[in-house]
């Protein structure tokens, strides 16, 4: 854990040297661009992708070619206008909360995009530059051809990537990616997720000539928008947009400035002879950080230091800067292994139809120690003429339709929410369903966008507990950690804190009593706000019931989070309840076995989801050997399986490798 409140500082650059504010440690700094190391493992794969000879000799044809081109006039070229999608990755949040990010911090990151990569006047792009000569606009289509605003928002049913390292992370990604991913020929992919713990990535993007299934930028949502906005609010040295900057420059085929020949590991290593195939940028022989006041010499006897590129690794109010080079790369990436996206017209609104509604979840708000779901939904008009009634229908795994009917104004590309009323369900995991079945009294004219589904989770109870056992693993500083166990009144029941040295790495143990029909509520609080499981020790903390049963595990947090444990008697006695079902092995290979405590009563059967809701596969179960999964039609990603039996389902998460 950090001794101060900011993720990280670097308070200056003296020749090579990097100083950090606490001197009691030293603090690595977060690693900018995974691009090199990502896309170094995939070329063992796509051996002429870029980075490899072929890719460099083919490309050198368009280079000359935009040279002449550009040489044979005096004016500016067509501006070439990508489509971008982004992917929100979140796990059920309200929109603007976490992970799920607002649409205003959206719409900065884009704004950010076209003021650096058009060196718009007046702005933070305005630099010593170039006009790169490319724009950044949301789709208007899906890939079905249906209206959308170019967010797409996906419940990943996890709380972001818990990443031991930043190969680890993208690993995972590569197993979402292809789930979400629209047309990669149509679309520039941008997906956001939440990074937790390890080694601190920020961001990473696919170089030109990789597979269609993974191809794009990830950016940790913490790193995306900018600050500038005023309906935007970012912390730190990154938060002004220039990661996703960086990032898209290599999708476009940008190298970083010292050539990637640089070791992440190896401090002491220079590149000073590696080019990065950009003659207008000097040397480099590694990255620089911060915003140095004197501009330093990595290569000795060359120019200096480009400090103000957007391929460095400088903090971001230090950028502006793409160079005739750059630009001349880029529009030669977009003239050859990246022209089916620089000719793609998905930013243009599709062809109008009078009756049109979408839409989509906003949230499934559950209450601790309660069987109660709200959903918030928002329906959008996506018709040429107002919208002033439609009529939904949604159900909770797919039971008993009910209908609610709203009525009102909308405008074209006008959204409304609506609140439905309250849905119950028994403990476990769950699936919404929304659809729209009519609009404006007639039926709806475009159907792609009528429906839409998330998971969300009731909180188990434990109504035969009579004690809540804590098993708190401290980290490096005991001292920022404190934590509360309550009743349903908000009584304090029990609390600790830890003030000495000797707490530090310390196991903590304790037992709380509690009684049936009763809502508690246990919650860490971490002073520097960087929780207690990573970078600084491998703090954690376990619930258990008094047969070990777990409740909860946490340490990666913030300031605070909290666990409600209920003993009331709110569950659901049922076959899923007494069978405890598991899937095994998760990660599935091929094969994927569900097991159950007792095989003497066999589900009916089961149905596979992705994480956008879609149905893949079912199967109805007559016998204990169709307990075994086959999962070789499925491809890498992350699925859901719901198991039903006599009207009672249970819905699990696993990945297929």
């Amino acid at each position: 854990m950090r001794k101060i409140n900011v993720l990280f500082i670097l308070i200056s650059v003296v020749g090579n040297t990097l100083v950090f504010a606490q001197e009691d440690v030293k603090k690595p700094h977060l690693i900018r661009c995974g691009s090199t190391e990502y896309n170094n493992a995939l070329l063992n794969q796509f051996p002429n992708m870029m980075g490899s000879d072929i890719f460099e000799n083919r490309l050198k044809q368009y280079v000359d070619a935009y040279k002449l081109q550009r040489s044979a006039t005096s004016s500016k070229l067509a501006v070439i206008t990508i489509p971008v999608v982004v992917h929100v990755l979140h796990n059920g949040e309200p929109i603007g909360v976490g992970p799920n990010l607002s649409e205003a911090q959206v719409l900065s990151q884009i704004t950010v995009l076209n003021q650096d990569f058009r060196k718009m006047a007046s702005t933070r792009g305005d630099g010593g530059g170039v006009d790169v000569e490319v724009d950044f606009q949301l789709a208007k289509q899906d890939p079905d051809g249906c209206p959308t605003n170019g967010i797409d928002r996906v419940n990943i049913g996890q709380d972001g990537i818990n990443e031991s390292d930043q190969t680890n992370a993208q690993n995972q990604m590569n197993l979402l990616k292809p789930a979400s991913i629209w047309d990669a020929t149509a679309y520039m992919n941008i997906w956001t997720v939440k990074f937790r713990g390890g080694s601190g990535l920020l961001g990473y993007a696919q170089l030109p000539g990789g597979g269609t299934e993974t191809d794009g930028v990830v950016l940790d949502y913490k790193y995306f928008g900018s600050d500038d906005d005023p309906n935007v609010s970012l912390a730190g040295n990154y938060n002004l947009g220039r990661t996703t900057t960086h990032e898209v420059g290599h999708y476009l085929g940008l190298v970083h400035t010292w050539g990637d020949n640089w070791s992440e590991g190896d401090p002491d290593d220079n590149s000073c002879g590696v080019d990065d195939n950009i003659a207008d940028t000097p040397n480099s022989g590694r990255p620089n950080y911060g915003c140095p006041s004197t501009i330093p010499d990595t290569c000795p006897g060359g120019d200096d230091d480009m400090i103000e590129n957007y391929m460095d690794y400088s903090d971001d109010i230090c950028f502006d800067t793409f160079t005739n080079g750059q630009k001349t790369r880029v529009q030669s990436i977009l003239a050859s292994n990246r022209s089916d996206v620089a000719g793609s017209a998905k930013y243009n609104f599709a062809t109008g139809v009078n009756n049109d509604a979408g839409t989509h979840i906003v949230h499934l708000e559950t209450e601790g120690c309660s069987l109660n779901m709200t959903p918030r939904i928002k329906i959008t008009n996506w018709g040429d003429v107002p919208m002033t009634s439609a009529s939904l229908s949604y159900n909770v795994d797919g039971g008993s339709n009910m209908v609610h009917n709203w009525s009102g104004s909308l405008a074209k590309g006008s959204e409304a929410e609506i609140v439905l009323p309250i849905l119950s369900a028994a403990s476990g995991n769950h699936v919404f369903n929304v659809s729209v079945t009519s609009v404006n009294g007639t039926s709806d004219q475009r159907n792609c966008n009528d429906n839409a589904s998330s998971n969300f989770i009731i909180d188990s109870a434990y109504d035969s507990t009579t004690t809540v056992k804590l098993t708190l693993d401290l980290d490096d500083y005991a001292s920022e950690t404190t934590w509360e166990f309550r009743d349903g009144s908000n009584t304090l029941l029990y609390s600790g804190s830890y003030t000495s040295p000797a707490d530090n790495n310390k196991t903590i143990n304790e037992v709380f009593d509690v009684n049936p029909n009763e809502c508690y509520s246990f919650t860490i609080f971490d002073t520097a706000n960087d929780g207690i499981c990573c970078g600084y020790g491998i703090g954690s903390y376990v619930l258990r019931t008094d047969d070990d049963t777990i409740i909860a595990t946490g340490g990666d947090f913030t300031d605070s989070e909290t666990v409600s444990i209920s003993t009331q008697t709110l569950r659901i006695k049922s076959y899923f309840t007494d069978n405890k079902v598991v899937l095994y092995p998760n990660p599935a290979g091929d094969l994927m076995t569900i097991k159950l405590s007792s095989n003497n009563t066999l589900p009916e059967g089961y149905k596979i989801y992705n994480v956008l809701g879609q149905l893949i596969k079912e199967r109805r179960i007559s016998d204990a050997n169709q307990l075994v999964v086959h999962t070789t039609v499925l491809t890498p990603g992350m699925y859901f399986i719901k198991i039903y039996k006599e009207n009672q389902f249970i819905s699990k998460p696993f990945i297929k490798k």
